[in-house]
């Protein structure tokens, strides 16, 4: 049944209310009460590029082709989910929106180029599958590849593609070697999927997840290290959901797996970063309350150690998430270039992050602006004080 609605003076698609509501993780959309306090939250909101608040009202009035065409751009962060007093799942409801794009094929050109590469070569980068664990050739690693392991290392397309990035993996596959871990590689990983989910192709993010936990259990992996949030929160959250079914194995991401060894005496530091540092809060790891970890890591080997402003759960998206390069690459410019402005201001000469992402695009922004900050994963930083 459609009739007129004279608020927005939109045709109302009561079947689209149904739609939404019938899913478990959007149905708390009927209990927002309109306060603004998402689209107060939201980093894209001061640049007029984003609302929340209004996003949520076209919903519930039915309007569909209004809400959908409200949604880009969006860095999918859940800032807005954060701070939403009534418990609205935010993120999860506009990645049903571009679930809906996709399937009335009304995504963006960039997305479904992403979408296009993600399908035929495995990652996002253009890049060949067959290249994607060349970064461990400059390591003294000789057998990164195991038939049988206790732990799989699962890389990411950032770390494992782009230059930048490329240090952290091999830090990585360093420090488990040099603590006696019993680890490997997967013969064949592919990206987690997450890109699908934020593209809305959820049947191809269940295909790829279905392939990757096939690769981790045919190692026999008890656990899955990685040092990307992405892939982290990906798979320790996302898979059961997508597979409908417990995972065999557990999901750290390095952090996690630091400061157990640091508490359980495994790791000694033996020196100490003198020059200010500060940390940037990857939206991965903040949203999923994983925000004391690295500063208690970051405390036993930075001797100065300040913190910037919108940090925690405040945290401020380094502008690549949600595949923004892909959907106003000059947007996502603005914002991670606002990120170094925010470093440098506190005096810092370090920026450290957890993530491949967050590196890439900040070590990019820090370029442009000739900016003497130099921006490291926080595994770097361990590494070099062991």
């Amino acid at each position: 049944m459609e009739k007129e609605n004279t608020g927005y003076s939109a045709t109302v698609d009561e079947g689209f209310i149904v739609e939404i509501l019938k899913e478990e993780d959007c149905k708390e959309v009927r209990d927002c009460i309109q306060c603004g306090v998402c689209t107060g939250a939201c980093p894209l909101s001061p640049l007029g590029s984003q609302n929340p608040r209004k996003i949520v009202a076209m919903i519930r009035e039915g309007l569909k082709n209004n809400a959908l065409g409200a949604l880009d751009p969006c860095f999918l962060c859940g800032q807005c989910q954060m701070f939403c007093p009534r418990g609205v799942k935010l993120k999860e409801v506009l990645l049903k929106l571009r679930e809906f794009n996709f399937k009335s094929r009304k995504v963006c050109e960039g997305l479904q180029f992403v979408n296009e590469l993600l399908t035929s070569q495995f990652n996002p980068y253009m890049q060949p599958p067959e290249t994607r664990t060349q970064w461990i050739n400059s390591t003294d690693i000789s057998s990164p590849f195991k038939d049988q392991s206790k732990a799989v290392y699962f890389a990411g397309c950032t770390a494992s593609y782009m230059d930048v990035s490329q240090e952290i993996p091999r830090t990585i596959v360093k420090l488990l070697t040099r603590l006696n871990e019993d680890w490997t590689l997967l013969n064949e990983e592919w990206c987690c999927g997450m890109p699908f989910l934020y593209i809305g192709n959820v049947d191809m993010a269940r295909e790829f997840a279905i392939h990757n936990v096939k690769e981790i259990e045919k190692k026999g992996a008890e656990t899955v290290i990685t040092g990307c949030p992405t892939c982290w929160h990906t798979l320790k959250f996302r898979y059961p959901k997508l597979l409908k079914t417990e995972l065999k194995f557990n999901v750290v991401h390095i952090t996690e797996y630091i400061v157990d060894k640091l508490a359980n005496g495994h790791i000694e530091i033996s020196r100490k970063i003198l020059e200010r540092v500060t940390y940037h809060d990857p939206c991965d790891l903040a949203r999923y309350s994983m925000i004391s970890l690295p500063r208690e890591i970051l405390k036993k080997i930075a001797s100065d150690f300040v913190e910037m402003p919108l940090h925690g759960k405040d945290t401020l998206c380094c502008g690549g998430g949600g595949l923004m390069e892909a959907v106003d690459s000059k947007l996502r410019s603005t914002i991670t270039m606002r990120r170094i402005k925010q470093a440098e201001n506190v005096g810092a000469k370090i920026l450290a992050t957890s993530c491949g992402g967050c590196k890439y695009y900040l070590s990019q922004a820090a370029a442009d602006a000739k900016s003497e900050i130099q921006v490291k994963d926080i595994v770097e930083l361990l590494y070099s004080c062991m």
